[in-house]
């Protein structure tokens, strides 16, 4: 019964951050209504009448609540959205400044910087996906936490991948597309391990294979094509797929073996 008046604490909870002060009250209520469920169960009462008297604590600590409501989610995203608000306005207004300074200052012409407008859009929306995840990270929740990280590596590919080949491409004149997107591969290898790292204990085996598949074959693929640039193997490289997956079908059947051993 522990573990259910547990949940019902960490629900009231849920959309409150975890700071010290919401921690120490919740902690607090938690202690309180375990030893009312455990008075009322020593007293004779039943495991459903000793649950709801001990839920009935609460109401004596609606007033702790109230004191930790400033720092609830709603709070919480109205200040999370002040201060983007203030920050957004303040950096375009740099950017579009630093845009006009170099185009009719520093170089005198328009040409090529529109780049600077482009690149600072880049970046902006790589602290937008930051933002996004200490926000699910501050108030702990776990699903938007992680479509935050996904979204931080999402917005790597426009800053690391598309700006550096559009600026390569434009001001200097090298066409490296074609081999560039690799970059995009790297990004997604990386996305797969630090989301396997950092959430490995919530996942479903299905999902840990699926990453798994997904990594190998990015690694397959930027091996595939670093061989065939190199080595102008494109027709006969592509065995390495099939090594691939010769390696994935051993590494089942061994693990399969274990589980049955």
């Amino acid at each position: 019964m522990d573990k259910k008046l547990r949940k019902l604490i960490n629900r009231k909870f849920l959309l409150y951050p975890n700071t010290d002060r919401i921690i120490e009250v919740r902690e607090e209520m938690y202690s309180i209504m375990l030893d009312k469920y455990n008075d009322c169960l020593n007293s004779g009462m039943s495991k459903q009448e000793s649950y709801k008297k001990a839920t009935e604590m609460m109401a004596d600590y609606k007033s702790a609540i109230r004191e930790v409501e400033t720092g609830s989610s709603l709070s919480g995203l109205k200040q999370n959205l002040t201060s983007l608000a203030f920050f957004s306005l303040f950096y375009f207004m740099a950017v579009t400044f630093v845009y006009l300074f170099v185009s009719m200052v520093v170089i005198e012409r328009f040409e090529d910087t529109w780049l600077i407008t482009v690149g600072g859009a880049f970046v902006y929306l790589l602290y937008f996906a930051v933002c996004t995840y200490n926000y699910a990270r501050l108030f702990n929740f776990h699903t938007l936490q992680r479509w935050g990280t996904a979204l931080i590596f999402f917005t790597l590919i426009p800053v690391l991948y598309v700006f550096p080949s559009l600026y390569l491409f434009v001001v200097q004149g090298k066409n490296v597309w074609s081999i560039s997107w690799l970059i995009v591969l790297v990004i997604g290898f990386l996305y797969l391990l630090v989301d396997y790292m950092a959430y490995k204990k919530t996942m479903s085996v299905l999902e840990k294979y699926i990453r798994f598949l997904g990594a190998g074959f990015l690694v397959t693929t930027c091996f595939y094509v670093a061989v065939s640039v190199r080595f102008q193997l494109w027709g006969t490289a592509w065995i390495v797929y099939l090594l691939y997956l010769a390696i994935v079908s051993l590494v089942l059947y061994i693990g399969e073996r274990r589980k049955k051993v």
